[in-house]
C-alpha cells in the first residue's frame, strides 16, 4: 500500500511538472526539452495502461485526421514538389527535422495529456501560477538589464517566443470562466495585464501586439452578445485590465529608459506614408487609352525585379527597415503567387524567392508562404491545421469553445500575418504539443461535465 501511495504521489508530481514545463517553455524555449522529455516523454510507456480505462468524449479522428492531412501534404511536397532544380541543395529550414519532431510533439501532447489525472483541475491551477512565476522571471531580467536592444528574450532564441506563448496561455486561462470565484477571475485579468506588459514593454513584439489587441477586441465584443454575457470576461473587465497593462508599460518605460513606443511610432509613421502614397495615387490615376496594336505579351520573371531605392520605398525603409523589408518580400511573394495560384511553386521555393534575395528563411507572412509554396491548396490545408483547436473543441460549451479558438487559432492566426511561424521549428513543435494537450483537456472537461448517468 505504501508503494502504491508513493507511486501515486510521484505520478502526480510528474503531471504537475509536465504542465508547468509547457508554460515555462515561454522563457526557456528549446532549453526546456530535456525537462519535458523527463516528465513528458519518459512516463508515457509506463502509464499507457491507464489509457485503457480512459473514456474519450471527442473522437481521436478530430485531431488525427487534420494533422495527418497536413503532415502528409507537407512531406509529399517536400520530397516530390520542392520547387528546386535537380541536384540543388535543400534549405536548412524547413527540413525533415521540423516535421518529424512536430509529429512526435503532437503525439507526446496527446498521450501524455490523456495520462494526466484530473487534467482540467491541474491545468486551471498550474497555468496561472506558472505564468505569474514566468512574469516575475521576465521582470527581473528586464530590470536587471538582461535584454538586447530593450527586448527581453530570456532563454529563448527570439523575443517573440515569450510574447506569443504568454499571450496564448493567458487567454487559455479564461477557460471555464463561469466556474471561477471573483478572486480567480481577478487573478486571470491581472495576468492579461501582465501579458500586455510582456508583449508591448518587455519584448516589443509588434505583430504579436496587433494579434493580442485584436483578440481582446473580439473577446470584448463577444461578451456583449446575450448568449455569452457573463460567460466570458466582460467588456469593462477587459478594458480595465488592458488599461492597467498599458499603464504598467508606461511605468516600465520610465523605470528602464526603454520606451514602449520606440517600435510603435515608426510603425505609425510607416502607415502614414503608405496612406499618403495611396491617396496620391488615387488622385493622379488617369485612364490610359488602349493602343490599337498590341505587342506580344512578355512572360513575367519567376522573381520580381528589385524595387528602386527611392520615393515611397526609401521613405518606408528610412522610417522602419523591418516593415520596409517585409513589404518588399510581400510584393515579391504576390508576384510569384499570380504565376501559380492553385498549386504554388513547391515546398522549398522560398529559398529562391526569399533566401537568395533577402537572406531570410521565410517571407514573414504565413499565408503568403502557403500560397507561394502550395497555392490555394496549400493555404486551405494550412488553415485546417491552424484551426485544429476549433475542431477538437467540439462538444464544449459555446463560451469555452470560443475561448479556446480565440486563444490559439485566432491569436496565432493574426500573428501569422507578420511572421511565418509554421516555417520555423520551435513554433511548429510547440503548437503541436499544445494541440495534443488541448485535445486531452477537452476530453477531461467533457467527462467532468457529465452526470453519473452519462447525461450532461
Amino acid at each position: 500500500m505504501k508503494l502504491t501511495i508513493a507511486a501515486q504521489r510521484f505520478r502526480s508530481v510528474l503531471d504537475w511538472a509536465f504542465i508547468a514545463g509547457v508554460v515555462f517553455a515561454l522563457v526557456l524555449a528549446g532549453k526546456i526539452v530535456p525537462f519535458l522529455i523527463a516528465v513528458g516523454v519518459v512516463p508515457i510507456p509506463f502509464l499507457l495502461g491507464s489509457l485503457r480505462s480512459r473514456r474519450l468524449s471527442v473522437a481521436p479522428e478530430r485531431i488525427l485526421v487534420p494533422s495527418a492531412i497536413y503532415f502528409t501534404y507537407v512531406l509529399l511536397t517536400y520530397f516530390f514538389f520542392t520547387g528546386l532544380q535537380p541536384g540543388e541543395t535543400k534549405p536548412v529550414n524547413p527540413d525533415l527535422e521540423l516535421y518529424g519532431v512536430a509529429i512526435a510533439m503532437l503525439l507526446v501532447g496527446l498521450l501524455r495529456g490523456l495520462e494526466v489525472e484530473s487534467l482540467r483541475k491541474k491545468f486551471d491551477t498550474a497555468v496561472p501560477w506558472t505564468l505569474l512565476a514566468s512574469f516575475v522571471v521576465l521582470t527581473v531580467m528586464m530590470f536587471m538589464g538582461y535584454r538586447e536592444s530593450c527586448r527581453v528574450q530570456a532563454g529563448a532564441a527570439w523575443p517573440f517566443i515569450p510574447a506569443l506563448l504568454f499571450g496564448t496561455l493567458t487567454f487559455l486561462s479564461f477557460l471555464g470562466w463561469t466556474r471561477y470565484t471573483s478572486h480567480e477571475r481577478r487573478f486571470r485579468l491581472l495576468l492579461n495585464a501582465f501579458a500586455i506588459v510582456v508583449v508591448v514593454a518587455y519584448t516589443a513584439s509588434r505583430g504579436v501586439a496587433v494579434a493580442q489587441f485584436g483578440v481582446l477586441a473580439l473577446f470584448a465584443l463577444l461578451s456583449l452578445a446575450p448568449q455569452l454575457r457573463g460567460r466570458l470576461p466582460g467588456f469593462r473587465q477587459l478594458l480595465l485590465s488592458s488599461m492597467v497593462g498599458l499603464a504598467l508599460c508606461g511605468v516600465v518605460s520610465l523605470a528602464t529608459g526603454c520606451g514602449s513606443m520606440d517600435r510603435i511610432m515608426p510603425m505609425i509613421k510607416t502607415i502614414g506614408i503608405l496612406s499618403a502614397h495611396t491617396d496620391e495615387q488615387s488622385a493622379t490615376t488617369e485612364v490610359v487609352p488602349e493602343p490599337q496594336s498590341k505587342a506580344p505579351p512578355i512572360s513575367a520573371p519567376a522573381v520580381a525585379p528589385p524595387t528602386p531605392a527611392g520615393g515611397v520605398d526609401k521613405a518606408i525603409m528610412d522610417a522602419d527597415m523591418s516593415i520596409g523589408l517585409r513589404l518588399e518580400m510581400w510584393k515579391t511573394s504576390l508576384h510569384a503567387i499570380r504565376e501559380a495560384p492553385i498549386f504554388g511553386h513547391g515546398a522549398l521555393y522560398l529559398q529562391h524567392l526569399i533566401t537568395e534575395r533577402y537572406g531570410l528563411e521565410h517571407n514573414h507572412n504565413q499565408y503568403l508562404s502557403w500560397l507561394v509554396t502550395g497555392g490555394l491548396v496549400g493555404l486551405c490545408i494550412g488553415l485546417m491545421f491552424l484551426f485544429i483547436p476549433w475542431i477538437v473543441s467540439a462538444g464544449l460549451s459555446v463560451p469555452d469553445r470560443v475561448i479556446m479558438t480565440l486563444a490559439v487559432s485566432v491569436f496565432w492566426g493574426l500573428a501569422l500575418m507578420f511572421d511565418s511561424y509554421f516555417n520555423l521549428k520551435f513554433y511548429t513543435h510547440y503548437y503541436c504539443l499544445l494541440c495534443g494537450l488541448l485535445y486531452a483537456l477537452v476530453n477531461d472537461m467533457l467527462v467532468g461535465e457529465q452526470q453519473p448517468d452519462g447525461t450532461r
